[in-house]
């Protein structure tokens, strides 16, 4: 039989371009650096040995409190974090998400809380080096403990006051994870602090949000977290956390550069910007003694150590 002719169409150039010579450049880019910090990040520096120790003598006193402990846990935001993270896990699974550290506490029980207060500074839970930006991580605790504390004073009616705690003190935490696993990075961030999306890929608000909801806490907290820097803070304790940060750095205290505030996040937060600034002064003041004596009972662990 004749052979039956086949239609003849058109070669087509590959439509597919070689593929790069510099993997390493499609590898580190933006999305992999975020995604990278994500998977790395499942706990936070826990360096505030003075306050873990009292805190586990706390915990083993007859007159111990849940909210007692949970302001003595407020001095390490690292840990703060621990306890939250852990307090909403499988293990202590409930109806009910835990965004205060109060009510944290009493879901884990003091045993617990001292147990972990004891072993944290042994762990060196992803410490940061004592290394020329050792500086720089200890002034992000100084800041994350006052804001914390800022925004729970200034917390109105209708706002938890330990829940503004608790979003105050972790609202950096896409900050810390830069300045743990990101050294580099954090240092140019340190000059210029606008290059995060050039460098990254995501802010540190956006960062932090994402790890806040990737360690299940309430979606309240993840969003304070996300939106701290935004221009316009959606909610109400967003815009608290936000006027706290921006006080706390007008007071000198911090990384970031200082920012105006907004009479929008102001006014979402319902604080008035003056009688912030006259409630919070005294609160600062307070913060530098305690830190003082602190610094004096690490001299003293060192020298028995």
């Amino acid at each position: 039989m004749p052979t039956r002719n086949r239609p003849r169409f058109p070669r087509r150039e590959a439509h597919f371009r070689a593929p790069p010579t510099d993997y390493a450049e499609v590898l580190q880019g933006p999305v992999s650096a975020r995604d990278t910090l994500l998977e790395r990040a499942s706990s936070l520096p826990l360096g505030n040995a003075a306050a873990l120790l009292r805190l586990s003598q706390l915990c083993e006193s007859p007159m111990a409190t849940a909210a007692g402990i949970a302001l003595e846990a407020a001095r390490d935001e690292g840990f703060s974090a621990l306890l939250l993270k852990l307090a909403n896990s499988a293990y202590y699974a409930s109806a009910t998400q835990i965004a205060d550290l109060a009510t944290a506490v009493a879901r884990l029980g003091l045993r617990t809380v001292a147990g972990l207060a004891v072993a944290a500074p042994g762990l060196r839970l992803l410490a940061g080096s004592n290394d020329k930006l050792a500086p720089a991580r200890r002034e992000l605790h100084r800041h994350a403990v006052r804001v914390g504390l800022a925004a729970r004073m200034l917390a109105p009616s209708g706002v938890h006051a330990e829940r503004a705690l608790a979003a105050g003190l972790l609202h950096n935490l896409g900050l810390n994870v830069i300045a743990l696993y990101e050294p580099t990075v954090f240092e140019r961030l340190l000059s210029s602090p606008d290059a995060e999306r050039e460098l990254l890929g995501v802010s540190h608000a956006e960062l932090g949000g994402e790890l806040a909801l990737r360690w299940q806490f309430p979606e309240a907290l993840c969003e304070a977290i996300r939106e701290h820097d935004s221009p316009v803070p959606a909610t109400e304790l967003g815009a608290l956390v936000q006027v706290a940060d921006l006080l706390v750095r007008e007071a000198g205290c911090g990384i970031e550069p200082p920012r105006e505030l907004s009479p929008v996040a102001c006014h979402t937060a319902r604080v008035r910007m003056e009688s912030a600034r006259g409630f919070l002064g005294p609160l600062f003041q307070a913060q530098d003694r305690l830190e003082q004596r602190m610094a004096q009972e690490l001299e003293a662990l060192d020298t028995l150590s």
